[in-house]
Parts: C-alpha cells; sequence; structure tokens
C-alpha cells in the first residue's frame, strides 16, 4: 500500500517532496500538496470511524501525517502506517490517551482491533499508560445510547457506556439489580436509574423486549418515560431518570409542612389519572405499591411496570409451602400487602388494580391527616405477622372510619376557616368515600376509574376552585354513581351499609361523611355496587 497521494496525484516516494515553482513560497514548502487539516477521531465522546469517513475526513492522511511526525524512518512509517489503516480504532485511542510513540510497539506486537477491549497486564510494557489506556478504550468499544427512548443491540465485546456509581438492590437469584448510572461520553452529568435483566433463553429475552416496547408506547405525563434500552447477548437493560425518593420513602419521612397534606391529595388524582389511563388501553397494571411510584419535586410518576415480571422473585401468589418457609419475608412484602383479593390465587386484572390503588389512597390519607402508618400497620395485622389490606378488610374498614370521622371533626371546627383549606377537608372526604367502593372485595362490585376520574373534575385543590362535595358544586355524573341524591336538611348524614336499608331506629354513632351543619345541602350517601366489569 502507497502513502496517500498529493493534490496532483501524484505520490511522495522516500520523503521527497518536487520543489517549489514559487520563491520564498510561503508556508508549506510544496505548494502541490496542502497541510493536512486538523481532525477531531472523537465523535460525541466515542471512536467511529464510520461516521468519520462519512463527513469526509481522511484517516489515512490524518494517519500518515502523524507517523511521519514521530521521526521513525521510512520503512517504519510505511509498516506502521498500514498497521493504523488496519487497526484505527486502536490507533485513535492511542492519540487520544498522548501515546502515539506507542504505535511503533502496538504494530511489533500484532495488536488488533478485534481484541479489544484490553486487560490491563496485556498492555503493560507496550504503552506508556497502560491503566489510562483500559479507563479510555470504552470510547472504541463502545457505541452511543441517545437518550430519547432509542434501543441498541451491543455484541459480546462492546461495552456499554454506562458506569455504575451504586447498587441500589438486587435479587436473591441475582437475575434482576438495579443500579444509579451516568453516561459516558455525554456532556449531561446527571444520574439515572438502570434496570438489568439476566437473560438465558431467547424466548426470555424477546419477551422483555416486547415487554419494553409495549411500555414505550405509553404516553401520560403521570408515567415515568424510558430513555433508553438494549440488549447484550445474555442480559437486557433499561434505562431512567433517577427520582428523588418513592412514594414509599416520602410516606416514612417526618415532617411537619403544612402543605404535605394538601401535595398527598394532588397527587392522588394524578396517580389516578394516570391508572384511568392503562384502563382506558385495556392494560393491566399488576403491581400498584408504594415501591412502584416514584416523587420527583412536585411530580409523581408511575414507575416502569410489567417489565420482567415473568422472572421476579416473588409473587402473591407463591407457593404455600414457600409462604410457610418464609412467613415474615412474605407478609411484609408491598406486593403482597397490597394485592387484591383474587390477585393471592389468580393473575389479577384491572379490578385487581382498583382494589390494590385503594390501599395506596387509604395508607396516603393516613399520612394527609397526620395518623401514624407504624399505627395503622399494626392495627391492621392485630395479633398475627399478616399485614396485608386484605386478609383484614374489616379493621380496613375500622380505620377508614376513624379517618371519615376525623375529617368531619375538621370540617365542623374549620367553618370559619381558609377556602383552599375546606376545599382540602371536602377532597379527602371525598377520596374517604371513593375508597369504600374501591376495596370491595368482590372485583365486579368495585367502582371503576372511568367512574372516579369522570366524576372529579380537575381534582386538584392548588390553583384554584375544584367540585367538591356541597350539593352547588358537586358532579352530577359522581352524584349518580354514588347513589346520591339532594334533599335539604341541616343535619349530618352517615354512610350506610352496602345492600342494606336504612332504619327509622337511632342507630349507634358511626363516624360522619358529609360537611358542618347548615352550609351544605344533604346528601344521601347509599353506596350501589358499580357492576359492568
Amino acid at each position: 500500500m502507497s502513502p496517500p497521494a498529493s493534490v496532483n496525484g501524484e505520490p511522495f516516494h522516500n520523503m521527497e517532496c518536487p520543489a517549489s515553482p514559487v520563491p520564498s513560497f510561503p508556508g508549506s514548502p510544496n505548494p502541490y500538496r496542502q497541510p493536512v487539516a486538523p481532525l477531531s477521531p472523537l465523535v460525541h465522546g466515542f471512536i467511529n470511524t464510520s461516521i468519520l469517513s462519512s463527513q469526509g475526513q481522511s484517516l489515512s492522511g490524518w494517519f500518515y501525517d502523524l507517523c511521519r511526525k514521530q521521526g521513525w524512518d521510512a520503512g517504519q512509517i510505511r509498516r506502521i502506517w498500514q498497521w493504523t489503516l488496519s487497526n484505527p480504532r486502536l490507533a485513535i485511542l492511542l492519540h487520544i490517551c498522548d501515546d502515539v510513540a506507542s504505535w511503533r510497539q502496538a504494530s511489533f506486537f500484532d495488536l488488533r482491533d478485534e481484541s479489544l477491549p484490553f486487560p490491563e497486564d496485556r498492555l503493560q510494557g507496550i504503552v506508556a499508560d497502560a491503566r489510562k489506556v483500559v479507563d479510555e478504550q470504552w470510547r472504541a468499544t463502545s457505541k452511543e445510547m441517545l437518550l430519547n427512548g432509542a434501543h441498541v443491540d451491543f455484541v459480546a465485546r462492546e461495552t456499554v457506556p454506562l458506569q455504575s456509581e451504586h447498587i441500589i438492590r438486587t435479587s436473591k437469584s441475582s437475575e434482576k439489580s438495579v443500579d444509579r448510572v451516568r453516561m459516558l461520553g455525554s456532556n449531561d452529568d446527571r444520574v439515572l436509574v438502570r434496570k438489568r435483566f439476566v437473560t438465558t433463553r431467547p424466548s426470555q429475552k424477546a419477551a422483555l423486549l416486547e415487554q419494553i416496547n409495549k411500555f414505550k408506547q405509553l404516553e401520560h405525563k403521570n408515567i415515568a418515560k424510558l430513555l433508553c434500552s438494549y440488549t447484550q447477548p445474555n442480559h437486557v437493560g433499561i434505562v431512567s431518570e433517577k427520582a428523588q425518593c418513592s412514594l414509599d420513602e416520602y410516606l416514612a419521612m417526618p415532617g411537619s409542612d403544612p402543605s404535605r397534606s394538601r401535595i398527598l391529595v394532588d397527587w392522588m388524582y394524578d396517580i389516578a389519572s394516570a391508572i384511568e389511563h392503562l384502563h382506558s388501553q385495556s392494560i393491566s397494571h399488576r403491581g400498584i405499591r408504594p415501591r412502584k411510584i416514584l416523587v420527583d419535586g412536585t411530580r409523581i410518576l408511575l414507575a416502569p411496570f410489567e417489565i420482567g415480571h415473568t422472572i421476579d422473585t416473588f409473587s402473591p401468589r407463591v407457593a404455600i409451602s414457600q409462604r410457610l418457609d418464609h412467613p415474615h419475608t412474605y407478609y411484609q412484602d408491598q406486593t403482597y400487602i397490597y394485592a387484591a383479593p383474587e390477585a393471592i390465587n389468580s393473575r389479577g386484572k384491572r379490578p385487581a388494580d382498583v382494589f390494590s390503588l385503594g390501599c395506596v389512597f387509604l395508607t396516603m390519607l393516613t399520612v394527609a391527616q397526620n395518623q401514624s402508618l407504624s399505627a395503622f400497620t399494626q392495627y391492621r395485622a392485630g395479633s398475627t405477622q399478616d399485614t396485608s389490606f386484605h386478609a383484614h378488610l374489616d379493621r380496613v374498614g375500622s380505620w377508614r372510619n376513624r379517618l371519615v370521622a376525623s375529617t368531619n371533626a375538621s370540617l365542623r371546627a374549620g367553618s370559619n376557616g381558609s377556602g383552599r383549606r375546606l376545599r382540602q377537608l371536602k377532597a379527602e372526604a371525598e377520596w374517604l368515600s371513593i375508597i369504600e367502593k374501591m376495596l370491595l372485595p368482590r372485583p365486579k362490585e368495585r367502582i371503576k376509574m372511568s367512574l372516579i376520574m369522570g366524576s372529579l373534575g380537575s381534582g386538584k385543590i392548588t390553583g384554584g376552585r375544584r367540585r367538591s362535595l356541597d350539593g352547588g358544586g358537586y358532579s352530577g355524573q359522581m352524584s349518580a354513581s354514588l347513589g346520591m341524591n339532594s334533599t335539604p336538611a341541616t343535619t349530618l348524614v352517615d354512610i350506610e351499609p352496602i345492600g342494606k336499608e336504612k332504619t327509622t331506629h337511632t342507630p349507634a354513632r358511626r363516624p360522619e361523611l358529609s360537611v358542618f351543619d347548615g352550609y351544605f345541602q344533604q346528601q344521601s350517601r347509599r353506596l350501589e355496587p358499580a357492576g359492568g366489569w
């Protein structure tokens, strides 16, 4: 192979250049040969020779010029230059490490692009700084991952351009792991979250990719986005934004922020909106629990779900023998605690989502009313180890009634309070009445998400007046769905048990749902089964 030709098409032999026809010609001694233009060897931080060539950059001339500047003899220049043309990625890597002088040893020991990445001991005595080359060789063995939802396939010897910062958790069988990462080769220094799934069968990988593609198609402001995904021969990875914390962590934080209750009630509407969006497309979440809900500033998001569920280490449908072997682990897992009754023995559908969401909402309202979550958990479990909602629906109902009574008491005491505070209390009362229908034991009797969302209006306390429980502002759709009729009265109304008629005798006093005397019109709160699933 000959050195690169001059501008007039003739090669320069034996390092000799034709004399200049113009005396005292400025610049290059050879006017027929233009100097090699500076070449930027990196494309977005990566060594990509195909893109460099497509951009019209001459690697051949650039390599030859660098060889000539090293002061090697003509025979060495030709041999080393030919080596750079055969191994451009390694040649560029050494140039990035300021070690062009090592091209001679690399060509002598026949280091090749196909052998990348190299272990450090393989480079000892060949390059000037083996550690530096090892740290930078990801630029030659990887390719760019765009954070726009794209998917990238990597072969076995390619490097995924993600630097792990901290392991968040791993499954017992190491089939699944979650860690914090930074993107290599990017000016964006933010921390991201990666979830990796080890795959052992082609069918398993295909199923994962199908789940990932389905999730990427979801468009909702309260559903987290996948920034990118990738595959390697033995695992699949997804990358998403790092949220500040999970809802589980947020609820456990001590705090006396007066706006916390308002934020939680607003978030309930946002989560319900996201779940209703899924149900409108006949998609079931099947894993609603506080740890699967993310808090990022003032936003709340559903974390990526239904990805890799076939290799989860825990399922509410785990065999009875496994439950008996590890009862504490089983009963304390949120997958079980927030599961619907029917999801314990079969694969839950949309009504199971409604039940799980009702459990999450009751937990959020417990915190919104400054009640203790640990007290709620202990009360729910009673004398057992089982802290689940579905196993103690009677106790869950009693706890809800306590919150109802607390809300009504606050409404009575706050009749002269601020409009925002009153709207918040009415929103809490409204949600508590809805939660009762979400936690019904029979799936077909639970209220639908579409009915909930169609009745709540904006659902927000912040930034304006929301539809409330008074006769003037309450949605007619919600009134019809909950079996309400407006008749004038000045007394508070109790919730009647479903399926029972009101009696004329005075019943034992129970928590009251409605609002303070003399301000709102009376509403009959008898709840009828929703049906229609």
